[in-house]
C-alpha cells in the first residue's frame, strides 16, 4: 500500500467511477484500474461494489477510507509545514577554505540572498583542516574546499575544477611569459600559507610526484596577505587562478601556468552524512549544484 494508491482510492470514492477518478488526477483509466486491483489484492478484500453505474464502498472500503483520509491529510500538513518553513527562511552556516571562500562564494551568496531574502548565510573562511573539524562538530552545515579529500563520515561532492599557477609581480623577470618551468623557481622567495592549507598541500604533493624541488617557504597568514606581499616585490607564490583573477585584471599581479607539474584540483562540497539538513541548507546545496550544472553547459 502506498500514498498514490490511497489518493486514487479516495478519488474513485468521490467520483464514483474509475473514469471520473482518472480525469480528476490527470491519469489514464487503465492506470486507475491497475492501482485499485493491486490494492484489492494486497488487502485480500473488495473495496467497492457496483450500484447501477456507480461504485460504492464496501464495508472494508469504508474502513480503509477512514485511514486514507487521515494519512493523506497528514501528508498535506507536512507539505504545507515544510513549504512554510522554507518561505520563512533559515540559517546556512558555511565553512570554506581560502580560494572558494574569498574568490567564489561571496557573489554566489549575494545571488542566493536575492532569491531567498529571508535566509541568513554565514560564511567562515578557514583552512581545509578546520573546515572538516567544523563539519564534524556540527558547527557548520556545508563546507567548500580545494583538493582531493576522502572522509568516511562526510559526503564529498565534486563542484568545480581549479588550476594552480605561479603568481608574480608585474615587473618580475617571468611576468611576460605565459608559463614557467619548475626549475625557474630556484632562488625565488616562495610565499606560502600555513600547513593545513589545501593549496599548499596540493602543490607540494604535485612537485614531489614530478620530482622537482621547491624553495623553502616563507609563511604568511592568509592568501590576501600573500597577494599584497607579491605585489610589493617580497616574493612569488603558487596560487589558484580564481584567487588572483581580480589582481590580474587590474594589472597588480601576473599569473603563469607551471609546466611539467599537474596542478589541477577539484573544488569540493562537503557535508555530514544523513538526512538531517534543514530546508534552507538543502536550498543552498541545490543552488550550488545548479551553478555547477550551468557552468558545465557553457
Amino acid at each position: 500500500m502506498n500514498l498514490r494508491q490511497l489518493a486514487i482510492f479516495r478519488a474513485v470514492h468521490k467520483s464514483g467511477t474509475l473514469s471520473g477518478a482518472a480525469a480528476e488526477l490527470s491519469i489514464t483509466q487503465p492506470a486507475v484500474s491497475a492501482q485499485m486491483k493491486d490494492l484489492r489484492t494486497e488487502l485480500g478484500t473488495a473495496l467497492f461494489r457496483v450500484q447501477g453505474r456507480r461504485l460504492e464502498l464496501s464495508e472494508a472500503g469504508e474502513e480503509l477510507l477512514t485511514y486514507a483520509e487521515r494519512i493523506l491529510s497528514l501528508v498535506d500538513e507536512a507539505r504545507e509545514a515544510t513549504q512554510a518553513r522554507a518561505r520563512s527562511g533559515g540559517l546556512v552556516r558555511i565553512a570554506a577554505s581560502s580560494t572558494p571562500g574569498v574568490s567564489l562564494l561571496p557573489p554566489m551568496i549575494a545571488a542566493f540572498r536575492r532569491k531567498f531574502p529571508r535566509t541568513t548565510v554565514r560564511l567562515q573562511v578557514v583552512n581545509t583542516q578546520t573546515v572538516e573539524e567544523k563539519l564534524r562538530a556540527r558547527e557548520a552545515d556545508l563546507g567548500l574546499v580545494g583538493g582531493r579529500l576522502t572522509a568516511a563520515d562526510l559526503v564529498v561532492e565534486p563542484w568545480r575544477e581549479d588550476v594552480l599557477g605561479l603568481a608574480v609581480p608585474p615587473d618580475h623577470r617571468l611576468a611576460r611569459h605565459t608559463s614557467a618551468d619548475p626549475n625557474e623557481l630556484a632562488g625565488e622567495t616562495l610565499l606560502a600559507r600555513e600547513h593545513g592549507s589545501a593549496t599548499r598541500t596540493t602543490y607540494e604533493a604535485a612537485f614531489l610526484r614530478a620530482g622537482f624541488p621547491l624553495p623553502e617557504p616563507q609563511v604568511l597568514g592568509d592568501t590576501e596577505a600573500i597577494k599584497h606581499a607579491i605585489a610589493a616585490g617580497m616574493g612569488v607564490s603558487i596560487l589558484s587562478r580564481f584567487s588572483v583573477a581580480e589582481e590580474v585584471r587590474a594589472g597588480r599581479l601576473e599569473w603563469l601556468r607551471i609546466k611539467r607539474v599537474e596542478l589541477r584540483r577539484p573544488l569540493q562540497l562537503l557535508y555530514p552524512r544523513g538526512p538531517s539538513r534543514s530546508p534552507a541548507v538543502d536550498q543552498f546545496l541545490a543552488f550550488l549544484r545548479s551553478a555547477r550544472a550551468a557552468r558545465g553547459r557553457r
